[in-house]
C-alpha cells in the first residue's frame, strides 16, 4: 500500500516523537555499579557494603533522584576472585555504569585499577592498600578513589596505640603473606614500632589456604612477646582468636578493621574474644549514624556493621561527584571526585585528596573487646597525625 505525502510526514513525525520519548525515558535512569564479594570468603563484608549502598540509593531516589533521574544499583559478585572481579568490572562498564562502588578487598582493587584507569569509569572503594590509589610513580591512580583511612594511616594509629597508650613494646606479628590487605598493614606498623623504641620479637606468616596457626602462635609465645598484631580477614581472625586460647597465648591482640562487629559474635566463645584492641571508622554513639542505623534496623531486624556505613558513604561520594562534575557521565564523575570536600557522611566528614585520591583528616574510634563485648575508648589520633 502506497502512502501519500501527508501520511509519510505524519509517520516520520511519530517516529521522531517516539525516539525522543525513548531517549528521555532512558535518561531517567543512572546506572551505578557495585562490585562485592557476595558469596566468597569475605561475603559478610561484601553484603554489608551492598546493603549500605542500597539504602543510600533508596534515599536519593526517594528525594527525587539526580535532577529527576533515578539511580539503579547493579551488583556483581566478585567471589573474592580476581578474575571474577575483572569480568564484573568489564560487564558493568559495558552496561553503561558511570561509577562503581568498589570492594573492601585490596587484592581486588589492585587487579581492577589498570582496567579502571583505561576505561575511565571510576571506582570508589574501601580497599586500604595505598597502592590501589597511588601508583609506583607516586601519582594518583586516575580512576581509583579510597573513602576510609589507608593502611598506612590505620597501621600508624594501631602502632601508636600499642606502644604509646598500652605501653607494649615487644611485638609478635602473624599475617597472610599472600594477601595485599594484610601485607599493607605490616610495614608501616613495624616502622612506627621501631621508631618509637619497640621491638618485633617474632614475625610469623601463613598463606590463604592455611587454617591452623598454632605453630606460629606458639613461636610468638616462646619469643616473649607482649602482644600479638594480627591484621587479617575476619574468618582468619576468628580462627586465630580461638587458637590463641587453645595454645594459652594469653596476650592482648592488636587487630585490624575485621575485628569490628560482627567478629566477636562469630567467635562463639567470650573467653576467647577478650583483650582485643581495634580502631573502627565510627562509634554507634555518633549522631550522624542515626538515620541509616534506624533504616537498617527496620529493614533487616539487626544492627548494622561498619561496612554498611562505608557502602552508604561511597554512594554519597559518587552523588556529590556528579554534582561537582556537572553531570552523570563517567567523565563528569571522574572530574568531580577529586573535588569532594567537607562532605558529611556517616563515617565522618569526607574530603578526597586530589594528589592521592585518599581521604584526609579522618580519625578512628578505638575499641576494646572484653569477653565478647565491645567497649568504646573514644576517638584517637597519633601525635604525628595531629594538625
Amino acid at each position: 500500500m502506497k502512502m501519500n505525502g501527508k501520511k509519510m510526514a505524519l509517520c516520520a513525525a511519530l517516529v521522531l516523537i517516539l525516539t525522543a520519548f525513548s531517549g528521555a525515558a532512558a535518561a531517567k535512569e543512572i546506572l551505578i555499579g557495585n562490585m562485592q564479594d557476595i558469596s566468597g570468603p569475605t561475603s559478610v563484608w561484601g553484603n554489608a557494603v551492598t546493603r549500605g549502598a542500597e539504602i543510600a540509593v533508596e534515599k536519593i531516589n526517594a528525594a527525587g533522584g539526580i535532577d529527576g533521574a533515578m539511580i539503579k544499583l547493579v551488583t556483581m559478585d566478585t567471589k573474592a576472585n580476581v578474575q571474577e572481579a575483572i569480568k564484573g568490572y568489564n560487564s558493568l562498564v559495558s552496561s553503561g555504569a558511570i561509577a562503581i562502588v568498589g570492594p573492601p578487598v585490596s587484592n581486588i582493587g589492585l587487579a581492577v585499577a589498570p582496567l579502571a584507569n583505561k576505561a575511565g569509569v571510576p571506582v570508589v572503594g574501601s580497599f586500604i592498600d595505598p597502592r590501589v590509589t597511588v601508583g609506583e610513580d607516586g601519582k594518583a591512580q586516575p580512576a581509583m578513589f579510597l573513602m576510609q583511612p589507608s593502611s598506612d594511616q590505620y597501621s600508624e594509629i594501631m602502632a601508636s596505640y600499642t606502644i604509646d597508650v598500652l605501653g607494649l613494646k615487644k611485638i609478635g606479628i602473624l599475617y597472610d603473606q599472600s594477601n595485599a590487605f594484610a601485607v599493607s598493614l605490616i610495614k608501616p606498623y613495624i616502622a612506627y614500632i621501631k621508631e618509637a623504641g619497640g621491638e618485633i620479637v617474632s614475625e610469623q606468616v601463613y598463606t590463604k589456604n592455611d587454617k591452623d596457626y598454632k605453630t606460629q602462635l606458639a613461636k610468638i609465645k616462646e619469643a616473649g612477646a607482649d602482644c600479638l598484631y594480627f591484621p587479617n580477614y575476619i574468618q582468619e581472625a576468628v580462627l586465630v582468636t580461638n587458637q590463641s586460647k587453645q595454645v594459652g597465648l594469653g596476650l592482648p591482640i592488636i587487630g585490624g578493621l575485621d575485628f569490628a562487629p560482627p567478629f566477636a559474635s562469630l567467635v562463639n566463645d567470650p573467653e576467647a574474644a577478650d583483650n582485643i584492641y581495634l580502631a573502627n571508622n565510627f562509634s554507634e554513639k555518633e549522631p550522624q549514624l542515626k538515620e541509616v542505623w534506624d533504616i537498617y534496623r527496620e529493614k533487616y531486624g539487626e544492627d548494622p556493621v561498619n561496612k554498611v556505613f562505608l557502602g552508604h558513604d561511597q554512594v554519597l561520594i559518587i552523588n556529590e561527584a556528579i554534582r561537582l562534575g556537572g553531570g552523570a557521565t563517567a567523565a563528569q564523575v571522574l572530574a568531580g571526585l577529586p573535588q569532594v570536600k567537607d562532605l558529611q557522611g556517616t563515617t565522618g566528614v569526607l574530603t578526597l585528596s586530589p594528589e592521592t585520591h585518599q581521604p584526609v583528616g579522618l580519625s578512628m574510634v578505638m575499641f576494646k573487646i572484653e569477653k565478647g563485648e565491645y567497649t568504646d575508648l573514644g576517638r584517637y589520633v597519633p601525635e604525628k597525625h595531629k594538625q
